[in-house]
């Protein structure tokens, strides 16, 4: 399974926290694309400024407010099976990009959030498994 995290805000961050369990208070802005191969998952943590959009099972799409990352939800259209929108500091904003069991509120510094996506992320490799 192909997972893709890309965003404004958090992206390496957040592969960080989904495969290690780790984080970090320093920012360091995504530069480089990187891939990780751990059991079935391809893990692709992917700077927002890449050349063009990679299929993928699921994309991650991390950011403050969903109009930051409009422009590449629409972009990457049809590249996914699965979007999930990973939204920090921001608790009022309504899901607009993707349904709202996809909008996580998450922090990094914390578990908020983290579990939910696991779920998902899980949840879609059992289902894809079992329609092969």
């Amino acid at each position: 399974m192909r997972i893709c995290v890309s965003g404004t805000f958090g992206v390496t961050s957040l592969v960080n926290r989904l495969l290690f369990n780790t984080f970090s208070i320093q920012h360091k802005p995504t530069i480089l694309t990187t891939k990780y191969k751990m059991n079935d998952f391809e893990i692709i943590d992917m700077p927002i400024s890449v050349l063009r959009p990679v299929k993928c099972d699921l994309l991650i799409l991390t950011c403050k407010t969903q109009k930051d990352i409009e422009s590449i939800a629409r972009e990457w259209f049809g590249f996914h099976r699965h979007l999930i929108v990973a939204i920090y500091e921001n608790a009022t904003e309504e899901p607009i990009l993707c349904p709202e069991a996809h909008f996580i509120r998450t922090d990094n510094m914390s578990s908020d959030g983290i579990c939910q996506i696991l779920r998902i992320i899980h949840t879609y490799k059992y289902t894809a498994t079992a329609s092969k």
